[in-house]
């Protein structure tokens, strides 16, 4: 009889474990989604600081920010956590976005204002963005182009640039 029941205990175990599956998973989304919220509250808080001011005329430097954002470590409890600047799909219908994603959750923050990724020393067009998977610097410069106030975003270290969905340098 003893046999027996250790047999129902570990099916008994394992169906609990299977029906818990999902709600883990969530849980770990949601974790991963608050704890990197914080990465995209850094950069807007350093866009509508710069966006305060007056942004600088075509062809000088302009106010400028230096924004190092941190994206939690996935583990047991932390689900893997992507962070996109610039453009972000999903629900977003503009460019200038924060986007936060782990699982199948997606936190998006519209910015107040354009914003454009600089790719190897040059502005480039509205569909790029940055993807940040880890740690990045990026370092906010508030000019005027094409006639409007606009945040550069420069990654210096620790974000890839993508276009169009397609991540330069691979996920």
């Amino acid at each position: 009889m003893t046999p027996l029941r250790v047999l129902l205990a570990v099916v008994l175990a394992g169906a609990l474990t299977i029906a818990a599956a999902p709600a883990v998973e969530d849980a770990r989304a949601t974790n991963a989604v608050s704890d990197a919220q914080t990465a995209a509250d850094d950069v807007q808080d350093g866009v509508v600081a710069l966006a305060a001011s007056t942004p600088a005329p075509p062809g000088t430097l302009g106010a400028s920010r230096t924004v190092t954002v941190f994206l939690p470590e996935p583990d047991a409890t932390t689900a893997r956590a992507r962070f996109l600047v610039g453009v972000g799909g999903g629900d977003a219908t503009t460019t200038d976005v924060l986007v936060v994603h782990a699982g199948d959750q997606t936190q998006t923050t519209t910015l107040p204002v354009d914003i454009r990724v600089v790719d190897n020393g040059s502005i480039a067009p509205d569909t790029t963005g940055l993807l940040v998977t880890d740690r990045a610097t990026l370092v906010l410069r508030y000019i005027t182009y094409d006639g409007r106030p606009t945040v550069l975003v420069t990654p210096r270290d620790g974000a890839r640039v993508y276009t169009g969905g397609r991540v330069h340098g691979g996920l």
